[in-house]
């Protein structure tokens, strides 16, 4: 039986309709006629989390691990505002997350009655769509409150992905359930984005004009099928296809462009520097290369930008291209093939029997051109290393990345947990998550337990220990998949602020800024059903990861490294100076 509450059934019905079908709930009696309403129907997934700000974190690893939108589900109040970073991250990083918060009625809102704010178009500026439903008093109404929940579900995936706020008031009383069916109810549908690249746009022309040509990748979800394409641009055509991990793209023979960019000389960074850059994906986390990109002499520099936003994190865009990735791709590789066809065919008619095709095209290349500006980087990057130091963060970061299982997922913590990753190879097969929409430190672990909830593969998380304690209240759930492995750095605090020059210097550095403390996590890890392990020294670390990446294990397994800011501080800055001198060696 479903909620008397005509609003619900809409709602209900329409979820069902659209395919929303994973819902995240979290305790209440204001949003109870929405809980009953789904819990009680089989066709819905649901999953219980305490706390808001987890749950919308945990809603984000299901969509992750899904592919599909998921919807989070809070009572009234400040349990609303407690999805506001969740939703944040959720915008940024273009995740179709459906926030449904409960109400009271308008009327009642500043009159100092329980568990109320304001709560319309709270979250307008970081969401797609956000709507206020009424309570239904009559048909027209009814028209009006399915067409805002239509609005608000097409826009989780309208061109561009992203979270959409429904707000539904519920007055008293709240805990009639007699309805025995749900309402038929119109469905608005909308048809896929399209884009065509038109020849008379002039990119073909404009991009084969230019011989040092470089793409920029920035976060994409898995399974974005660009790869083939970004190896032909690469290889045949000797564009520089520069991808951190988050891209999900494997392009090893650049991978470590961050290390080369802090470790050459000025000349050989002149020699590094693009005519022509393409920009996609979302979020960049390597400083060096927006700071390289930004001072450099380029001449265009290309956003694709699937819904028209100017986005322009170089502050050197010329172009937003409104198209999406893969068909401005093929749009590229098509036209300079056809190019070459063309000039080969030209070539042809003069002596045709003596045309060697290869040979005429790798001919005609200009002194400095795609294929030298290509050769340049790659033989730039073959002479970095992958670290190789003392025990510390990243001696424990390298030894996992070197054992992760092939087709495994990873989720990365923010700040170290992420920039130290870039510095290693992983199997091409592993999916790389990290909530990098807006970086903040909560929700982490939320993300990773809900991707693992949700998914049957073998989940890491590599998480530092302010934003694993931070975050406690995600292993708070009865969702701890055995699949799940979590790998927390404990080094007493936040050690990047430590590594920041300048910062470095505070004498308030370790009490207020890194946040200094003695916690661990064996007592909550070991409460919470997981089989929990520490490391102290490489030795301990070596002897537990066989254990850490088995797929045998019937618990989830927390991995404790227990390191020191200052030794983690100076295996990086020796790390970054050998690459320096290497260089300089060359």
């Amino acid at each position: 039986m479903y909620s008397e509450k005509r609003n619900v059934l809409q709602l209900v019905a329409l979820l069902k309709a659209h395919g929303i079908t994973h819902i995240v709930l979290s305790p209440g009696s204001r949003n109870s006629p929405i809980v009953h309403s789904v819990a009680t129907d089989s066709d819905f997934t649901c999953y219980s989390v305490v706390d808001e700000r987890s749950a919308g974190f945990f809603a984000l690893g299901v969509i992750q691990a899904t592919g599909k939108p998921a919807a989070v589900c809070c009572t009234s109040g400040t349990a609303a505002l407690n999805l506001g970073p969740a939703v944040a991250e959720a915008f940024y990083q273009e995740l179709p997350l459906l926030v449904i918060t409960a109400d009271r009625p308008a009327a009642w809102i500043g009159q100092m009655d329980g568990q109320t704010i304001p709560q319309t178009h709270m979250f307008r500026e970081i969401t797609r769509k956000s709507v206020q439903l009424p309570q239904i008093a009559d048909d027209e109404e009814e028209w009006f409150c399915n067409r805002l929940i239509n609005e608000a579900i097409l826009s989780l995936d309208n061109g561009v992905k992203g979270p959409a706020h429904i707000n539904i008031p519920l007055g008293e009383p709240l805990f009639g359930f007699n309805t025995p069916t749900l309402p038929s109810v119109r469905v608005i549908r909308q048809s896929s984005p399209g884009y065509v690249i038109h020849r008379e746009d002039g990119y073909g022309e404009r991009f084969a004009s230019y011989s040092k040509r470089m793409i920029i990748v920035g976060q994409l979800p898995p399974n974005h099928g660009l790869n083939e394409l970004l190896e032909k641009l690469h290889n045949k055509l000797g564009v520089v296809v520069l991808a951190e991990q988050l891209s999900n793209i494997s392009m090893k023979e650049t991978s470590n462009f961050d290390t080369i960019l802090y470790a050459v000389s000025d000349k050989e960074r002149e020699e590094l520097t693009p005519e022509l850059v393409i920009t996609m994906g979302g979020h960049i986390v390597s400083k060096r290369l927006k700071q390289f990109i930004r001072r450099a002499d380029i001449s265009e520099l290309w956003r694709i930008s699937p819904n028209g936003e100017v986005t322009d994190t170089f502050q050197r865009v010329t172009d937003i291209i409104r198209s999406d990735n893969k068909t401005f791709l093929h749009y590229l590789t098509e036209f300079s093939s056809g190019r070459e066809n063309e000039l080969i065919e030209n070539k042809k008619t003069s002596k045709p029997e003596e045309f060697d095709g290869a040979k005429y095209i790798k001919e005609t290349e200009k002194p400095g051109g795609a294929a030298n500006f290509r050769e340049r980087w790659i033989k730039a990057c073959a002479a970095v290393s992958e670290p190789a130091g003392a025990f510390s963060d990243l001696y424990a970061i390298g030894a996992l990345m070197q054992t992760l299982p092939e087709n495994a997922s990873l989720q990365l913590g923010n700040s170290n947990s992420l920039r130290l990753t870039q510095l290693f190879d992983i199997p091409s097969s592993v999916k790389v998550f990290c909530n990098r929409g807006t970086n903040g430190i909560e929700g982490s672990l939320s993300t990773a337990v809900g991707y693992a909830a949700a998914s049957d593969q073998l989940s890491f998380l590599l998480i530092g220990d302010l934003s694993f304690f931070y975050d406690m209240n995600g292993l708070w759930n009865n969702y701890r998949s055995q699949n799940l492995r979590i790998l927390l750095n404990n080094n007493g605090g936040g050690e990047i602020f430590g590594i920041l020059p300048g910062l470095n210097k505070s004498e308030v550095l370790h009490e207020y800024i890194a946040a200094t403390h003695t916690t661990e996590a064996k007592a909550w890890a070991e409460q919470q059903g997981f089989l929990y392990l520490s490391a102290h020294n490489a030795e301990e670390l070596d002897r537990h990861l066989p254990l850490f990446t088995d797929t045998g294990s019937e618990k989830p397994v927390l991995l404790e490294v227990f390191t020191s800011m200052e030794e983690n501080a100076e295996q990086i800055r020796s790390y970054y100076h050998q690459q320096k001198n290497i260089f300089k060696l060359n």
